[in-house]
C-alpha cells in the first residue's frame, strides 16, 4: 500500500469503483433524478464500507453519450454526491473519475469534496475514443492542481485506458515512463480487454520500478483473483462485487453485495 502523503490515510488495496446512475443531465431515457442519483452513490458507499473497504472512487460512468468537458451542472452534481459520502463517511479515502475528458473540471470537484485522489484517462499521449480524439492533459493538470492549492489530490493516470486505441502506439513502457516522469502521475492504472492482456501489461512495467502504485483498472474477479493478487498494488473493482437481485434501500436500487466486499478485501489481504 502507498502513503497518499504524511499527512493523509494510507491508499487500500481495493478501491470500489462506484458508478453513478445516469442523470438527468445524459438525456437519457432511464436518467433518475437528481437526488436519486445522489442517494444511490450514498447508499453504495456505506454499503462498501460497511463491508471493510476504505477507498471509493465516484464515477459517473452512466452518462453517455461523453461530451467534450464535463458541463457546470454534472460538477455541480458530483460535488453534492461526493460532500454527501464526506460527511456520512469522514474517513474514508475518496476519489473522483470524470467520463468526460479534462482535468480542471474533475480536480475541481476533487477540492470540492476533500477528495484524495482523482483518475484521469488520457494523460499523455493521444487516444482515439467513442466521442473522438482525445490528447493527453498533463499540463493541465499539474499546473491546475498548484492553482487550486489541491497539491495533496493524487492523480491517478490510465496508461491506454482499454475503452480506446492509442493513436499512435509507443511502447507500453515508453508511455508509462512518459506519465510519471514528463506527467508526474502519483500511481499508474493498467487494463487491458482482457485478463490475459492485463496481466502482460503489468508484468511488462513492474520491472521498471517507476516509484508509483500500479493499480488494475477493472476485469477483477474471484476468477482471475489469484492471477493479480501479487502483480498489482491496488485493484479499482466495480463489476466484481454487483449482485442481481438484491431489494432496494428506501427506493434506491441496490447493485453491491457487502459479501462479496469482504470476500474480495480478505482475499487481497487488505
Amino acid at each position: 500500500m502507498v502513503d497518499m502523503s504524511s499527512s493523509e490515510p494510507t491508499l487500500p488495496r481495493i478501491i470500489a469503483a462506484l458508478h453513478m446512475l445516469p442523470s438527468e443531465y445524459s438525456r437519457r431515457p432511464d436518467a433518475a433524478p437528481r437526488q436519486r442519483v445522489i442517494d444511490h452513490a450514498l447508499v453504495h458507499a456505506r454499503i462498501a464500507y460497511e463491508a471493510g473497504a476504505r477507498a471509493v472512487c465516484l464515477q459517473n460512468t452512466n452518462d453517455l453519450p461523453i461530451g467534450p468537458r464535463a458541463t457546470p451542472e454534472m460538477v455541480a452534481l458530483m460535488i453534492d454526491a461526493g460532500r454527501a459520502i464526506r460527511k456520512a463517511l469522514p474517513d474514508l479515502v475518496l476519489g473522483v473519475t470524470l467520463v468526460e475528458h479534462g482535468a480542471r473540471e474533475v480536480l475541481d470537484i476533487a477540492k470540492a469534496v476533500e477528495a484524495q485522489f482523482v483518475r484521469i484517462k488520457v494523460y499523455v499521449g493521444a487516444m482515439v475514443k467513442a466521442e473522438g480524439l482525445l490528447q493527453g492533459c498533463a499540463h493541465e493538470a499539474i499546473h491546475h492542481r498548484a492553482t487550486i492549492g489541491g497539491e495533496r489530490i493524487r492523480i491517478f493516470a490510465d496508461v491506454y485506458d482499454r475503452l480506446g486505441e492509442p493513436l499512435s502506439p509507443l511502447p507500453l513502457t515508453e508511455a508509462c515512463r512518459q506519465a510519471v516522469d514528463f506527467g508526474r502521475a502519483d500511481a499508474l492504472i493498467l487494463s487491458g480487454k482482457t485478463s490475459e492482456q492485463s496481466i502482460r501489461m503489468i508484468d511488462d512495467v513492474r520491472p521498471m520500478r517507476l516509484g508509483v502504485p500500479l493499480i488494475l483498472g477493472g476485469g477483477m474477479s474471484f476468477s482471475n483473483l489469484k492471477f493479480f493478487a501479487n502483480r498489482a498494488d491496488h485493484f479499482l473493482i466495480y463489476a466484481g462485487f454487483v449482485k442481481r437481485g438484491l431489494p432496494d434501500q428506501n427506493g434506491v436500487p441496490v447493485e453491491w453485495d457487502g459479501a462479496l466486499i469482504k470476500a474480495f478485501i480478505e482475499a487481497t489481504h487488505q
